[in-house]
């Protein structure tokens, strides 16, 4: 029996840089549908999203491979025109790709966050005598990730930022950088926060400072496939 699963990106689809890393752990039986909430507009009106004074930032990537910014508060109407259009589609789970925090929406099927997802493997993992290491994907977002990691239970937690969607070899730079940095700080544990970091990215990080490392795509993967779970 094929599984038809869907994708949502706050960004635009189809997100070549994301799904096929999933695929590649779902398996085979799995059939994808995938949704952006910017599909349907002009580089324009892209552009009037970009964030305003007090409002979220969220970064993502458009169809052509250009990083871009968008309020995040601007946002929710046009994710839940997505959703449910995936779900006219006949998805049984929807991927939300992105690690941001997000309020409930109106959905039929189980719909995966994986913020909540990362952040229980975070409290589970972590002692309250160890420190977090963060990588968010834009500097603008270093407040936000204080704040939103704020509630676990640890020693310390130390926030940075580098961008997913510079080139491979710029970012490599960047995060070797980090990685050096963390180990000199005692880092435990480190979150890439960003659904468009990659498993290279994490091979990157790792081959400096080799501790355990989350990815939201991978911890994403896992979750749908936990749900969907046949023997």
């Amino acid at each position: 029996m094929v599984r038809r699963v869907g994708f949502l990106t706050i960004g635009q689809s189809p997100r070549v840089d994301v799904v096929p890393e999933i695929m590649s752990i779902l398996g085979e039986g799995f059939e994808v549908v995938e949704a952006g909430a910017l599909d349907d507009l002009s580089f324009d009106e892209i552009l009037n999203l970009a964030p305003r004074s007090g409002e979220t930032v969220y970064v993502s990537r458009l169809r052509s491979g250009v990083e871009v910014k968008i309020s995040k508060e601007r946002l929710m109407p046009l994710l839940q025109d997505k959703i449910t259009f995936l779900e006219e589609m006949g998805v049984e789970v929807i991927g939300l790709l992105c690690s941001g925090v997000f309020p409930s929406f109106e959905v039929k099927v189980p719909l995966i966050k994986p913020e909540p997802v990362l952040r229980g493997v975070v409290e589970a993992s972590l002692s309250s005598n160890q420190i977090l290491g963060v990588v968010m994907p834009s500097p603008l977002q270093v407040d936000f990730g204080f704040e939103k990691w704020s509630k676990v239970g640890c020693r310390d937690i130390i926030v940075e930022s580098v961008s997913p969607y510079i080139s491979f070899e710029e970012r490599s730079r960047l995060l070797k950088g980090i990685a050096s940095s963390f180990r000199e700080r005692n880092v435990s544990l480190v979150v890439l926060d960003c659904i468009g970091f990659s498993i290279r990215d994490l091979m990157v990080f790792k081959s400096v400072y080799n501790i355990p490392v989350l990815l939201p795509r991978v911890v994403l993967a896992y979750a749908i496939k936990s749900l969907l779970y046949e023997r």
